[in-house]
């Protein structure tokens, strides 16, 4: 296997400890950055796991899921607090009434006040320094990497993951059953194929028009799941609304406008995973 893949994974190691003092200072888009290298990781350790000490990687993977959950709550916030924000100054002045905005944007800054608190607490723990030491030492390229172990294993792996979940949802819209589980499953595959195929393209080229069409599908299904979490608050929000005697007029006009935005991201879908189709296809021609 050409020396791809590890020095792929160290890079990210890197990136991770730069982060974690952005993070620490609260610096601009900083747990978000530091997010994705958590999960870059995660899923490189994943799809490849051959590669890497079988046992360290194992324990590596486990502790990035539980700082990715770290960071997760904080960078939740963030997008809610900059989503509703969006979605409040996109309507009419005149249709937007009560204490709105105090009670949606104002309280996701709150809450992510307080988780980026946490984080820096979690970052400060012998728990992550213990993390930073073992990915240190399975990164470090010391270890062999059994012959066995392609650059199209782990890709073509993700591939078949990514088209069986998407088949599952395609079936499960077709009855008009309940599919959002399943759409946030194929959201985490695409993930996972644009991370390997962005890794491989440094050795395959070709490779990165495949995870080019997986970050788009994986945009649009984010985008859907962060409808899902906002259709939520607002529903939870309005009750309390309602309990103040607040007029609740513009909560019900806003998760309209996320419900519409959920269905086009839903009806996009096919498009997106023929996109992907195709783009594999063109690689396998390649190689």
């Amino acid at each position: 296997m050409p020396d791809v893949i590890v020095p792929a994974a160290r890079g990210h190691y890197e990136r991770l400890v730069s982060l974690a003092v952005d993070v620490r200072a609260d610096a601009d888009d900083s747990v978000h950055q530091m997010r994705v290298s958590t999960r870059r990781l995660r899923s490189l350790l994943g799809s490849y796991k051959h590669a890497f000490p079988s046992e360290a990687t194992r324990t590596a993977r486990a502790e990035l899921r539980w700082l990715g959950s770290v960071l997760g709550k904080a960078r939740d916030a963030e997008v809610l607090a900059e989503r509703f924000s969006a979605l409040i100054d996109a309507q009419p002045g005149d249709l937007v009434v009560g204490s709105v905005h105090q009670r949606l944007v104002g309280t996701q800054q709150d809450l992510y006040r307080a988780a980026h608190a946490s984080a820096v607490e979690s970052l400060d723990e012998p728990r992550f320094a213990a993390l930073c030491a073992l990915l240190d030492e399975i990164t470090s390229g010391r270890h062999p990497v059994p012959a066995e172990v392609t650059l199209r294993s782990g890709l073509d792996k993700a591939h078949r993951q990514l088209r069986k979940a998407a088949k599952k949802v395609r079936r499960l819209l077709d009855d008009g059953a309940e599919a959002g589980p399943a759409l946030h499953r194929v959201r985490k595959r695409a993930k996972k194929l644009r991370y390997a195929a962005e890794a491989v393209a440094v050795a395959e080229p070709s490779a990165a028009d495949v995870g080019s069409a997986a970050k788009a599908l994986q945009t649009v299904l984010g985008d859907h799941q962060d409808g899902v979490l906002a259709r939520a608050w607002i529903i939870d929000t309005v009750a309390q609304a309602r309990e103040d005697d607040e007029d609740t007029f513009t909560y019900g006009l806003l998760y309209a406008t996320e419900e519409q935005r959920a269905d086009r991201a839903v009806d996009a879908l096919p498009q997106h995973v023929k996109a992907i189709r195709r783009a594999y296809r063109r690689l396998e021609r390649k190689s």
